[in-house]
This record gives C-alpha cells, structure tokens and sequence, in this order.
C-alpha cells in the first residue's frame, strides 16, 4: 500500500488558481488500486470545504499542520490546539508591536476590524512588488478573504473569553519587515509554542504537537508495512518531508525544501503533483 500526503497552497493549488485537473485525477487513480491520498494542510478546516466540494467522493484530510484531522467517514477532530493561556501570551506581544495577526479557530478565521491594518497591508503590497502580477494577486486575494470571509472582532482575546467553546488551532500573522519577523520568531517561540513559515512573509504560532511530522507518524502507526509520500513547498513541510519514506518537493517549492529532498517534480501550476503520482506509483 502507499499513502501520499500532500500539501494544498504550493503545492496541489497555486494560490489564486484552479487546481489542474490532473491533480484529482491523480486521487481518484490512488483509491481505486486501494492506496490513500491524504491533504496534510496548514487551513483551518473550514477553509478546505470548498477544495473538498471539488471533489467526486472524499478523502483523508489532516488540517492545521496536524492540529486535527478529519478521515472518510468520521466526524472532524480537534486535537493539539493552543491554550487560552497561550493565547493570552502571544497575542499580547502582537498587539505590543503592531502585527497583523489573525486566529484559525474551529468555526474559520477571527481578526481585528482590517481597517486598522491599513499601514501593514500597504507594506506587504510594497514588498510583494518584486513578484510583479503573481505578487498582486497573492495580496488581492487574501486581502479580499480577510475582508469578506473572517469574523471581525474588536478584541480577539476578549473574544475566546467569552466563547470557551472555540478551538484555536493557530495564530498567523503576516510581516513585511524582514528584521521584525526575525524578532516574532525569538519572541514567539517557546515550550508551548512552536513558530515556523508556512508562506511568504507568514509566520504561524501552534502547540509543538501541531506538526505535520507528528501528524503523519499517527497515521502511519496504523499502516506500518505501507511506503509514504510527502509532496509539499514550504518551511512547514519540512517536518513531513523528514518522517515519510520518499520525499517530494514541487519545482516552485524554496531552495531549503528541494535540499531536503530525495524528487524535485513539476510545479503546482502545472499539475506537478497529478503527473508524478501517475508516473511514479499508479500500476
């Protein structure tokens, strides 16, 4: 048996374009000769419906970095997610220094009125210039989410007070400043919480046990003569790409992933992911 863990943004879906065909293809082709596909993402859960609707049938999904998975024909779990306490620490130091910030909790995305955010999306827009029309459509597209998809809430803390229900499974933010998210990163990392880049000038803040790495050794105890597949493009995927037997990067992923692993495939845009698993594990 094999079991392909594959990450979405980068990787299965360029940001802001469709999924290639192929890609799907490519799941329905595993299942049928009985192997698993498994979306290993650093979404919330309810950011992965609509990805999902795309889909004929179901698959095997684990979310937030592994803060909780949701398999065929179980009901979605939490697991792994940041306390209030911690909570309470790391939003503290964003509000010190002004961050963009927003929390992944279990019912979608929570931030700030993005109003008051004007100044740091103005600097982002300027440092993803250099990337020309890619740049722009990364930033409209998530400025976009940001104003129309996520609850708004004066007081993020506040908030997850007054709902103890609420499950936070990450805190993102994003930086323009090179030598700020440098500082986030000493600041922010501690014994209860792990810091890591999952995207361009994105920093993420989750329990340590909420790790793509540590997701996939649960899964796997479950199948322990099978041969796994990580395909992935991020800092976040490192920890994936170190457990699975065969490690996969997409030729759009950073240098430091390609280093870390044993293919270099094609690129997301182009259907890399589909055309490997064709290539390489379909009999």
């Amino acid at each position: 048996m094999n079991v392909v863990f594959c990450d979405i943004d980068g990787t299965f879906q360029e940001i802001g374009h469709e999924v290639p065909q192929v890609n799907f293809d490519a799941i329905y082709a595993l299942q049928n000769q009985g192997d698993h596909f498994v979306f290993i993402s650093g979404r919330g859960y309810a950011q992965l419906e609509e990805l999902m609707t795309q889909m004929e049938g179901e698959c095997d999904v684990i979310f937030s970095n592994g803060g909780g998975h949701k398999f065929v024909g179980e009901p979605v779990v939490y697991n792994h997610c940041l306390s209030l306490k911690d909570c309470e620490k790391v939003i503290g130091i964003l509000e010190k220094r002004n961050s963009f910030y927003h929390l992944h909790i279990n019912e979608g995305i929570v931030l700030k009125p993005i109003e008051q955010y004007q100044s740091n999306i103005k600097a982002l827009r300027e440092k993803f210039k250099p990337m020309g029309d890619l740049g722009k459509q990364i930033m409209d597209f998530k400025e976009d989410f940001f104003e129309t998809q996520c609850l708004h809430v004066e007081d993020p803390l506040a908030y997850l007070a007054e709902h103890p229900e609420v499950k936070v499974m990450k805190i993102e933010l994003m930086e323009a400043d090179d030598a700020e998210t440098a500082m986030l990163r000493e600041l922010l990392n501690s014994d209860a919480t792990n810091v890591f880049s999952s995207f361009t000038h994105c920093l993420e803040v989750v329990n340590p046990k909420s790790s793509k790495g540590y997701a996939i050794k649960e899964f796997m105890s479950d199948f322990p003569d099978a041969i796994s597949y990580g395909i992935g493009d991020g800092e976040n995927d490192l920890a994936m790409l170190e457990v699975v037997d065969v490690s996969v990067a997409v030729g759009n992923a950073l240098d430091s992933v390609k280093a870390q692993c044993d293919r270099i495939i094609g690129e997301s845009a182009t259907g890399g992911v589909g055309n490997f698993i064709f290539a390489e594990i379909i009999n």
